[in-house]
């Protein structure tokens, strides 16, 4: 199934990537701020033997996911990139508007964080775009620490 990435179809597109990770790392991903962990170990494995090329449409579709982390859990909404005036710099034809108006292309953290590894977390990513402290995040594959 193929969807052209639009602000409508971005949680479609995000959920493709639970089943995935289901079947091939045995994760639940539930949306939750701490799944975004999980996501960066999957990227982890990924990047070892695989390219870009090759992974493009998955890595979209990370995106869309980390994407909807945020949709959900800080506020933030799907909108054509041109709109929040990011046409010339993201590589995604969707972003995300996060709630105090600023945008970020949760699209391209994916790209940057399976080309570049640990140093663009995308737990990391989503403290900066909405500044839940990383403290507060579970570690990688584990619970919150009390």
């Amino acid at each position: 199934m193929s969807l052209v990435p639009t602000p409508d179809n971005a949680a479609k597109i995000a959920s493709m990537v639970v089943p995935f990770a289901e079947k091939n790392y045995g994760v639940a991903l539930d949306y939750g701020v701490e799944s975004l962990r999980l996501v960066d170990g999957i990227l982890d494995d990924l990047r070892r033997d695989q390219s870009f090329e090759n992974l493009q449409p998955l890595l979209f579709a990370m995106g869309c996911y980390v994407g909807q982390v945020m949709v959900r859990n800080a506020g933030a909404c799907w909108r054509v990139t041109e709109e929040l005036g990011m046409g010339e710099v993201a590589g995604s034809p969707i972003a995300i508007r996060v709630r105090d108006g600023r945008g970020c292309n949760p699209v391209g953290k994916v790209y940057k964080r399976f080309q570049n590894g640990p140093e663009d977390s995308l737990a990391g990513f989503y403290h900066v775009m909405t500044q839940v402290p990383p403290d507060k995040l579970a570690p990688e594959g584990g619970k919150k620490q009390p």
